[in-house]
C-alpha cells in the first residue's frame, strides 16, 4: 500500500511511523528499506483484500499521474459490506484498474461486477514477444466502407465485397487492400489485426474495455470488429487517456 491512515489523515510511509489500513482497520507498517519501494504493510504476509498483487515500478508510475486523491480509494458495497481498493477512481467515479500478473477469470469476472464502471490497463511488458501488430491499416469499425468490404485475418492484406458474391457459389473474388488504400486511411482510427502467441484468454473474455501497455507512449485497446468476430487492437494515446480522466502526463513516471 501507499497509504495508510495516520492520525485519521491518509499518509505515505515515513521511517517509524506506524499507521492503520483503511480497508480493515488493522494496523499498518512502514517499510522504508533502501531495496524496496517505500510503502504500508500488514503484519507478516497477511493481505486484506484478496485483489491485492504485488506492486510494481509500473503500478506506481501509473499512480503517479493522477492526484493522490484518486489512488488507492476504497470502494465499499453498502448492500453486501464488501471492500476493496481500487487503484485509481477519477472524479467522474470511473475505475481505473492496474494488472502486471495473470489474472484467473472468476477473479476478473468478480472484480468487473463489484466496480460496474471500470476500465483495464494491462502491463504487456511480460508479453511483448509473443504480441505482433499487423501493419495493415484497417477503417474503423463504424466505417460505412464495411457495409461491402470484407477483411481477410490477420496477415493477408486482402479483402473481398458483399456486392460481389452470390448466394449459390463459395468463391469470392480476392482484392489487394492497396486498391481502396485512401478509402481505409479517411477512416483509419488506429485498429489493426494482431497475432498473439499464448495469449491470456481471460482479456478476450473482459466486459469492461482493456487496454494494453507495452511500455511506449501508445495503449492498444482489445475489441471485436464489426461484422465479423475478428479481434482488434486500436492505438489509444497514453497521454489522451490519462489527460481525459483527470490525470497529468507529464508526471507518468514509466518512461513512455
Amino acid at each position: 500500500m501507499q497509504f495508510a491512515l495516520v492520525n485519521g489523515t491518509r499518509s505515505r510511509p515515513q521511517p517509524g511511523v506506524r499507521g492503520t489500513c483503511p480497508i480493515c482497520g488493522q494496523s499498518a507498517l512502514s517499510k522504508c528499506g533502501s531495496q524496496l519501494m517505500w510503502h504500508w504493510a500488514h503484519h507478516g504476509r497477511r493481505h486484506c483484500d484478496p485483489w491485492w498483487e504485488n506492486e510494481t515500478e509500473w503500478h506506481r508510475a501509473w499512480k503517479s499521474s493522477f492526484p493522490e486523491t484518486m489512488q488507492e480509494i476504497v470502494h465499499f458495497d453498502e448492500v453486501t459490506g464488501e471492500k476493496h481498493v481500487a487503484d485509481v477512481k477519477t472524479a467522474r467515479g470511473l475505475i481505473i484498474e492496474l494488472q502486471h500478473s495473470a489474472m484467473p477469470l472468476e477473479e476478473m469476472r468478480s472484480r468487473e461486477h463489484f466496480y460496474k464502471n471500470m476500465i483495464w490497463i494491462v502491463d504487456g511488458k511480460p508479453f511483448t514477444n509473443q504480441f505482433e501488430l499487423v501493419p495493415h491499416l484497417l477503417p474503423h469499425p463504424e466505417s460505412k466502407l464495411l457495409e461491402d468490404v470484407v477483411f481477410f485475418h490477420p496477415l493477408a492484406n486482402a479483402f473481398w465485397r458483399r456486392s460481389e458474391s452470390t448466394p449459390d457459389s463459395s468463391m469470392v473474388e480476392m482484392h489487394r487492400a492497396d486498391k481502396i488504400a485512401q478509402e481505409i486511411a479517411a477512416d483509419y482510427r488506429g485498429h489493426h489485426f494482431f497475432c498473439w502467441k499464448r495469449p491470456r484468454e481471460v482479456w478476450y473474455s473482459a466486459t469492461a474495455p482493456v487496454f494494453i501497455d507495452f511500455g511506449g507512449k501508445e495503449l492498444f485497446r482489445l475489441g471485436r470488429y464489426r461484422p465479423s468476430t475478428q479481434w482488434v487492437a486500436q492505438r489509444i494515446s497514453k497521454q489522451a487517456l490519462i489527460e481525459k480522466n483527470g490525470g497529468i502526463y507529464s508526471a507518468f513516471s514509466g518512461g513512455g
